[in-house]
């Protein structure tokens, strides 16, 4: 009996993950652009399977070696589907402990195998998570990653002695780089960016709404077609008027412009009669206005909504820069810890401190006293507060989004509001 060389059960655990992506794109054709951008990376380190931030896929041969080519196909979906989703930078925008990655990863998994199963996508010997092996967290289908995630956090908030051992897909999930991937620069596997990201996902997104058209809309599992209608064709404009409001204001201030002194006018050669010279002012155009956001966490605000107000305040970072500061402000009846933006990143770390009553008005107040002061104020909140008679001096435009239609006829009538639409 000859017994293989590690090289060669190394060499035949690639082809046999590279056959398993082959059935995958045979089973999902609609996916081939991102399966076939996964780079797949021999690791000893890990148990089974796992894909890192920047499109990596690493794979045990040992336990490769174990599974057969459809099973591991339904294994190369399920790693897939964490890029679809997007998990990492959900997990970010959570501003949850780093640690907690593992109990993110636990509530994508159980939510991505339960698409593989109702589209019957076979498992072999290997045992997926399920929820029928959560019930004592009471979580459910109809639930999102984000809200099965706070469910559970909270279920070992209150039995710290029954926390569990999770698997960890890599850092696709968020957290820490783990030990047993790559440099993003490596020279053989680069990591792909995230903007390079953004466009495979939309081509999967369209990929997806052609086989719809094409062989019915039964033919895609339900999930990934919703995904896919939500990224290209928006029912949701809510985020197009905070975005047009936003700009709106932005160049109201931007559009100004001034006469100084200070230096000399680029015409002024143009304006010597003689031995007399009129002095021209020279044009002046403000940076960036300041911006203040104002984020409602009170105790009528829950985990979810605080996650959505997050993902907002980094889009309006992303549309203003930082390079005049945007500036955060916890507020419920009185204000939490004012922090200064330097990065989009940091958005990550903001803390959201609160849980009582709630008076906005205190937190709008508390942005009139900022330095410079903002000329644009964002809220964000459920609407149920008190709200002043009148901005701080200084501040031009007070921008209202609300999570309760209810709350609508209470804002100000000198605000510009908008009503989230919650997915």
């Amino acid at each position: 009996m000859v017994t293989a060389t590690p090289a060669a059960i190394s060499e035949d655990a690639r082809l046999r993950v590279m056959a398993a992506r082959i059935v995958a794109q045979a089973r999902w054709p609609y996916l081939s652009t991102l399966l076939f951008n996964l780079k797949i990376v021999e690791s000893s380190q890990l148990p089974t399977l796992a894909v890192d931030d920047g499109w990596r896929m690493y794979y045990s041969p040992s336990f490769v070696m174990e599974q057969t080519a459809e099973a591991l196909a339904t294994m190369v979906l399920h790693e897939a589907l964490h890029c679809v989703n997007q998990h990492g930078p959900r997990f970010r925008a959570l501003s949850q402990s780093r640690h907690l990655h593992v109990t993110w990863n636990f509530a994508g998994d159980v939510g991505i195998n339960h698409v593989l199963d109702c589209a019957q996508m076979p498992w072999g010997d290997f045992e997926p998570l399920r929820f029928t092996h959560l019930s004592k967290f009471d979580v459910n289908p109809e639930m999102g990653t984000e809200k099965i995630f706070f469910t559970i956090v909270e279920y070992y908030d209150q039995h710290p002695e029954e926390v569990d051992q999770f698997s960890d897909c890599g850092s696709i999930i968020g957290g820490e780089t783990r030990d047993y991937e790559i440099s993003r620069g490596d020279s053989d596997n680069p990591a792909i960016k995230s903007d390079q990201q953004d466009v495979i996902r939309d081509q999967v997104a369209q990929e997806i709404l052609k086989h719809a058209y094409a062989k019915g809309v039964g033919s895609i599992p339900g999930e990934l077609l919703r995904w896919a209608q939500e990224l290209l064709e928006p029912t949701i404009d809510w985020r197009k008027a905070l975005a047009g409001a936003f700009r709106t204001s932005l160049a109201t201030v931007l559009g100004r412009r001034d006469y100084v002194y200070t230096r000399p006018s680029r015409r002024q050669s143009a304006m010597r009669i003689g031995n007399h010279e009129i002095i021209l002012p020279s044009m002046r155009k403000p940076a960036p206005p300041a911006i203040a956001i104002i984020v409602d966490t009170s105790g009528s605000i829950g985990n979810d909504e605080i996650t959505l107000f997050l993902s907002e305040v980094d889009g309006i970072v992303k549309a203003n820069g930082i390079s005049q500061g945007v500036t955060v402000i916890p507020c419920d009846a009185d204000i939490g810890e004012i922090q200064k933006l330097r990065s989009r990143g940091a958005i990550t770390s903001l803390k959201m401190t609160g849980g009582g009553g709630t008076d906005i008005g205190v937190g709008i107040a508390a942005a009139g006293k900022l330095r410079p002061t903002p000329k644009i104020v964002i809220v964000l909140t459920d609407g149920f507060t008190p709200w002043p008679t009148s901005l701080p001096k200084g501040v031009e435009t007070l921008i209202v989004c609300l999570t309760a239609e209810e709350s609508l006829s209470t804002t100000p009538n000198w605000a510009k509001t908008i009503l989230i639409e919650k997915d």
